[in-house]
């Protein structure tokens, strides 16, 4: 099963203007209060979900991804910018990339450094 963005990053990367292809929805039903992930190419879904391909493509050619050997974890960041001057995010516990690429790319569209 291919991961995508959970339902509330597919809704934020909706509100943002954030609208490239997929195969991916959710669907909402009682006015929001169940929701379910589908495959589904009928482009009728109330948010499309976004696998991590499509996000790091959308992402800006100076995004890395960085594996940290500051702790004996491992901490894995996706980083923007110029040395200086980053923006990162850490991917949390039990997030998928999708989720991180995807919560980069909200705080890059708050802080007006892309536009959709």
């Amino acid at each position: 099963m291919t991961k995508t963005t959970n339902y509330e990053i597919s809704k934020k990367l909706a509100e943002i203007g954030f609208n490239q292809q997929t195969d991916f929805y959710w669907y909402c039903y009682d006015d929001g209060k169940r929701v379910r992930h589908i495959a589904d190419a009928d482009g009728k879904g109330n948010f499309k979900s976004y696998d991590l391909e499509t996000l790091l493509d959308a992402l800006p050619e100076k995004t890395e991804i960085i594996n940290s050997q500051l702790t004996n974890k491992r901490e894995f960041y996706l980083v923007y910018g110029l040395r200086g001057s980053k923006i990162y995010v850490k991917i949390k516990n039990n997030e998928s990339l999708a989720d991180t690429a995807g919560r980069l790319i909200i705080l890059l569209e708050s802080k007006n450094l892309i536009k959709f």
